[in-house]
């Protein structure tokens, strides 16, 4: 009760005109949101179809956890990490491949790599963006509604022809 006394009395502060105009605000704002949004927001998963560890990886600076060499069979992957939002049509895919202690011995170093890629096509269903990191440092995306990368059938194909 107290509370709607004390928001009767400062409304009574604020004239009529400009609450309507407040309120028309809102709502264009409101409405220019749901209507114009065209960021794309979900969690990232990682597919490894390479022969070394990935330390971490980045789309458009969100971070998408590691990789163990050699995830990128049909149903694994990497965990997932949630929840992102993209705002554009290409991304930056930043990632930083690790190196074992066999592989210091034998004088190879960690390597960070960046790629702008276009975001593919998005469905409002679609909840994941898988991200596959491929020989010769080149990466493919994916969205999906689920945890199975529409890209990892073709992808093992292709890695077998090869």
């Amino acid at each position: 009760m107290l509370v709607r006394w004390a928001i009767s009395r400062y409304m009574r502060l604020i004239p009529i005109w400009l609450q309507v105009l407040l309120a028309a605000l809102v709502v264009l704002w409101l409405a220019w949101s749901m209507l114009f949004n065209t960021s794309k927001s979900g969690s990232l998963m990682g597919h490894s179809h390479i022969d070394r560890p990935i330390y971490s990886f980045w789309v458009d600076g969100n971070w998408g956890g590691n990789l163990s060499a050699y995830t990128g069979g049909l149903y694994t992957g990497g965990g997932t990490t949630c929840c992102w939002g993209f705002q554009t049509s290409s991304v930056e895919v930043v990632w930083i491949l690790d190196v074992t202690p066999e592989d210091i011995e034998a004088g190879l170093e960690e390597e960070r790599h960046s790629l702008t890629v276009s975001m593919p096509a998005y469905d409002r269903q679609d909840q994941y963006l898988h991200v596959h990191f491929l020989p010769e440092n080149q990466v493919e995306l994916a969205w999906s509604p689920d945890l199975q990368s529409p890209l990892s059938e073709k992808l093992q194909e292709e890695m077998k022809n090869d």
